[in-house]
């Protein structure tokens, strides 16, 4: 079994960068045996996905089909929401057969209680998202991510992106060690809810790759960071190990 593990890619077009590099990582999975394979998506794949819309679908198609291609040939694929894709399961698991889920949720693989999670639960003094985020997962809100038009998000998304990645450029710049320390706080809170031996998360856009001792026990903690910088790696468990993999520069 080889497990793989993307987050935070924020895409905006199929044709920037980190679209043409995640397209050819996912036409590669194809290639491999795509029976031995579990995707997981943790959470702001795109930089905007609401509701059901096949406007969304549309505007990513190749990088749909070339889903919809692997999970036909027997992969199993997993997404978490983050807080730029919401309420997707209309599209991904409806049509395409993907599970989607909001919260956390623990796999075994090869012998690892892994816990999955998007990792917007860690920072909890950031109080505005938390009150945000109460808001968007209200099921009264819920209907609107598919009654408004795909367009109409579309607009919304790109006026809120630039003043988003502005903040969050300086946000993790200047905090990037108390981000490190939330990271691995969170292991001790998620650990009592349930142990494991394993945690990926996303959202801080921070890399992360430490081991925390819980109670005596050592616990791996892996937080994905983003594709922002020059180089974009993604974390891969197979054998019982977990290791980084750098996905090749596109030609220039």
């Amino acid at each position: 079994m080889e497990a793989w593990f993307l987050s935070d890619i924020h895409l905006k077009s199929a044709e920037e960068r980190n679209g043409k590099i995640l397209l050819r990582f996912l036409r590669s999975l194809l290639e491999r045996n795509p029976k031995e394979i579990h995707l997981f998506m943790l959470g702001d794949i795109f930089d905007l996905w609401v509701g059901g819309h096949s406007f969304f679908a549309n505007k990513f198609k190749d990088h749909i089909e070339a889903l919809r291609a692997l999970k036909a040939a027997g992969a199993r694929i997993t997404y978490i929401e983050g807080n730029h894709d919401v309420h997707i399961e209309g599209f991904f698991q409806k049509r395409l057969g993907i599970e989607v889920f909001v919260e956390a949720q623990y796999y075994e693989i090869d012998g690892l209680r892994i816990r999955c999670e998007h990792g917007d639960l860690i920072n909890l003094e950031d109080t505005k998202y938390l009150k945000y985020r109460s808001i968007i997962r209200h099921p009264y809100v819920k209907p609107l991510g598919n009654l408004l038009p795909g367009r109409f998000w579309d607009h919304i998304g790109n006026k809120a992106s630039a003043k988003s990645r502005q903040y969050s450029g300086r946000h993790v710049a200047g905090k990037e060690t108390q981000l490190i320390q939330m990271i691995r706080a969170h292991v001790q809170r998620a650990y009592i809810e349930k142990p494991f031996d394993l945690i990926i998360s996303g959202h801080m856009h921070v890399f992360d790759d430490h081991i925390v001792d819980v109670d005596g026990r050592k616990v791996r903690s892996v937080n994905l960071g983003s594709w922002f910088g020059e180089h974009v790696k993604v974390f891969c468990v197979r054998q019982g190990q977990g290791e980084w993999v750098y996905l090749p520069a596109l030609e220039q």
